[in-house]
């Protein structure tokens, strides 16, 4: 089956008055990604359904309305979380270079439960809506669904992706793209939530979503 995938924007936003610090676009490839975040697109490998067969403990997100439709979680989805954490942290370990620029290595990020609930909740929303963007319907940003979440962020920005079947693929898609890259290897975050969610309604089967933030 060939793989389709488009990266699209990426955004970071610093400061308490959300002041924009990056956007840029890129280019298409075989899988999709945007970067405030980015997008891949896939087949629907990964799983079938991302948020009601209670693989995921509740503690993976905080115990509020907002995140409660993403508190019980395939077991696949969560594992594939955590591989994408475990490449991140390699990664920055690693230093790398994006679009020419040169990152050092840095220190780890943390997976924190409330941007975890945000990047859940945005997987899964562009899967059942069917749409692929920063913004959802309903004009809802990033800094908006960190904020809902329970997360106060001074720094955040977001990758989100559709369509790769596995961590490393979507990681790879990521780390080839400029502005997604940076994101990643950013010395300003700290934490980090991952979203994975598949299921048969969507265009692109899996979707992937990274939030990145700093208090």
């Amino acid at each position: 089956m060939q793989w389709t995938v488009i990266v699209g924007l990426t955004l970071a936003l610093s400061g308490c008055d959300g002041a924009a610090l990056e956007e840029d676009s890129g280019g298409e490839s075989e899988g999709m990604s945007m970067n405030s975040g980015t997008a891949g697109d896939d087949d629907g490998g990964g799983g079938d359904g991302g948020g009601d067969d209670g693989g995921g403990g509740g503690d993976e997100v905080p115990n509020s309305s907002y995140c409660s439709d993403v508190s019980s979680w395939d077991t696949q989805m969560v594992e594939f979380e955590e591989d994408v954490l475990v490449i991140v942290n390699e990664v920055r370990a690693a230093g790398a270079s994006c679009g020419g620029a040169s990152f050092a290595a840095t220190g780890p990020l943390t997976m924190n439960p409330e941007l975890r609930c945000a990047a859940r909740v945005h997987s899964k929303d562009m899967l059942e809506r069917g749409y692929f963007d920063h913004t959802n319907p309903d004009g809802e940003d990033p800094f908006v669904r960190m904020n809902r979440a329970g997360y106060d962020w001074f720094t955040a920005g977001e990758n989100i992706a559709a369509g790769q079947p596995t961590p490393s693929e979507v990681m790879q898609g990521w780390m080839d793209s400029p502005g997604h890259c940076r994101n990643i290897m950013s010395p300003d975050f700290a934490d980090i939530g991952v979203g994975a969610f598949a299921g048969e309604g969507g265009a692109y089967g899996l979707y992937w979503t990274q939030v990145f933030g700093d208090r």
